[in-house]
C-alpha cells in the first residue's frame, strides 16, 4: 500500500479546502462570525499533528492518472 503525507495534501488542495469550509460555514449560516483562514490553519495544523508520520492509504486512495476528474460524491459507488 502507498503512504501519504497528509500535510502535503492540504497545502495541494488548500484552495479548494477553503472554498469548501467558506461554503459550509454559509450554508449553516455562520457567515462573518468565524474567521475561516484561521480555522483552516488551527484545522490543518491538528489533521498534520495526528497525521505526522506517512499514513499508509488503500490503493483507492491514490491513483496514477491525473487527467480524469473525480467523480461527485452522489455518483460514486463504494465497489470502485
Amino acid at each position: 500500500m502507498p503512504y501519504i503525507y497528509i500535510d502535503k495534501v492540504f497545502h495541494e488542495l488548500r484552495s479548494e479546502l477553503l472554498s469548501a469550509m467558506h461554503a459550509a460555514l454559509e450554508a449553516q449560516g455562520r457567515r462573518g462570525q468565524v474567521d475561516v483562514d484561521r480555522l483552516y490553519r488551527a484545522f490543518t495544523r491538528a489533521a498534520a499533528g495526528k497525521c505526522s508520520t506517512p499514513q499508509q492509504v488503500s490503493e483507492k486512495c491514490v491513483t496514477e492518472t491525473v487527467s480524469t476528474r473525480p467523480r461527485k460524491a452522489k455518483d460514486a459507488r463504494i465497489d470502485d
